[in-house]
């Protein structure tokens, strides 16, 4: 079944590269040396090692190396803050900086991403591994239990988390991103969010997606900017280009929907009613995910919050963070 959906998957993909590979050819021939432009990014922008958001700093745990950035008291309760696609640890960079007289504060750079180090194969990127190391990382901090915030893939493992270890998360903050039940229930019903889903097909097949994303120095990020509802500084979109530079992460960050498509997770990771406290915060002008699952994920949840943030793009924690520093304070009372 599995192999059935991959294979189908990149079917539709193939499709769907009908319309992006004459756009890249296009430019390259247009302009070949933009398009194989892309920077050498040896040192971090300054941004990055801003003292305000917290100190870096590296743990190791069964070989695998992870980086973090970790702002506040380590006397004080763990928020774990987990990020999505195709970003880093600064997405947090709002959150670091409210939360750090309250909480340790520790933002994480994903498997695969940034200086966390990058296992080559597509099976390392199951979600058995994602959520295995979150619960490792809790435990490594020196911590039983956290509050543990996601945004985007990292919204999909922390969902998984306190699915799989209920234990380790004593609240859930989720951003722009659905229980997963609620996701496939909305996908296989819904003709626009098939569709808006397109990106996902076409990174099933190799090389491609990685090309259009590297493409005139990871112009894709540029692009991204247009979606924020709020400004996003040219220093901000320089530290995210630094970050998926680095070896290794472009292709290991688009290894995360290969290996959902490829590898079946247990049904454990996606418990059918969830009773750890939950706050879904979702942007609602999120053009790759619609709100109806916002609303549908509170069937899957028992003692569920909803805010809507109006105006909010997908990168919701970084296109409005007073709004939603302010329902994430009200929710952690």
């Amino acid at each position: 079944m599995t192999l059935v959906k991959s294979l189908a998957a990149r079917g539709i993909g193939a499709f769907w590269s009908i319309f992006v590979i004459p756009k890249l050819a296009y430019d390259v021939i247009r302009h070949p040396l933009a398009f194989f432009g892309a920077k050498k990014r040896e040192n971090r922008p300054n941004c990055l090692d801003d003292p305000e958001l917290g100190t870096h700093g590296f743990i190791r745990i069964e070989g695998m190396r992870y980086h973090y950035v970790a702002n506040g008291p380590e006397d004080k309760p763990l928020m774990l803050l987990v990020h999505g696609f195709p970003e880093c640890w600064y997405s947090w960079r709002y959150q670091l900086k409210e939360f750090k007289k309250d909480y340790r504060v520790v933002a994480i750079d994903n498997r695969g991403y940034g200086e966390t180090d990058k296992p080559p194969n597509v099976s390392d990127y199951q979600m058995s591994y994602l959520v295995g190391d979150i619960e490792k990382l809790v435990n490594a901090f020196g911590y039983k239990s956290c509050i543990l915030v996601g945004h985007d893939w990292g919204a999909a493992i922390a969902w998984a988390v306190a699915s799989k270890f209920p234990s380790i998360v004593d609240k859930l903050i989720i951003m722009n991103v659905p229980h997963g039940k609620a996701f496939a229930k909305h996908l296989a019903t819904s003709r626009s969010q098939f569709l808006k889903s397109w990106y996902i097909f076409l990174f099933q097949l190799p090389w491609l997606a990685e090309w259009l994303i590297w493409a005139n120095d990871y112009k894709a990020f540029d692009s991204m900017m247009r979606w924020y509802h709020n400004a996003v500084s040219k220093d901000d979109i320089e530290a995210l280009k630094y970050s998926i530079s680095q070896s290794g992460t472009l292709s290991a960050s688009i290894n995360y929907y290969r290996a959902a498509i490829r590898y079946e997770a247990d049904q454990s990771y996606v418990k059918h009613i969830s009773d750890t406290p939950t706050l879904l915060i979702w942007g609602d002008a999120d053009m790759a995910l619609e709100k109806e699952m916002a609303v549908l994920s509170g069937n899957y949840v028992s003692d569920f919050t909803l805010k809507f943030i109006e105006g909010a793009s997908h990168w919701v924690q970084q296109d409005d963070p007073e709004l939603v520093n302010e329902a994430m304070r009200e929710f952690l009372k």
